[in-house]
């Protein structure tokens, strides 16, 4: 009898620490969300001062977000079937004169832009 109690008090632990690690989990999980998206279309692209300018609907309105490239942003731009991966100040180079592309940008919590996803608007 006390060995049966035993085993389902250690049973009964072993739950609680699994569902104790799963919110943690659920915590980790929730500070990486923190990240922002910018969805919007190209407005301007200045390779020479590092910066996009994305034109973005919040609400009823639409703002310009002036966003500094780093030389760490990863950029994806799609144009066709094509698709082409570059980092920093190519991916602007390449992007400029593509005005008017739909473009996705993911940011960290502190606004510095991690990835930019744009499809060229043909």
């Amino acid at each position: 009898m006390i060995r049966l109690f035993a085993c389902g008090t250690a049973l009964l632990a072993v739950v609680f620490l699994a569902a104790g690690s799963s919110d943690a989990g659920d915590k980790a999980k929730k500070k990486v969300k923190n990240n922002q998206m910018v969805k919007g279309t190209i407005k301007l692209v200045d390779a020479s001062k590092d910066l996009l300018v994305v034109n973005q609907k919040v609400k009823k309105e639409f703002v310009d977000r002036e966003l500094s490239i780093l030389d760490t942003t990863e950029f994806v731009i799609i144009t066709g079937g094509a698709k082409k991966e570059v980092t920093g100040k190519e991916g602007l180079r390449l992007l400029a004169g593509k005005e008017g592309s739909q473009v996705n940008v993911k940011c960290d919590k502190d606004v510095n832009v991690l990835k930019v996803t744009v499809k060229v608007k043909k």
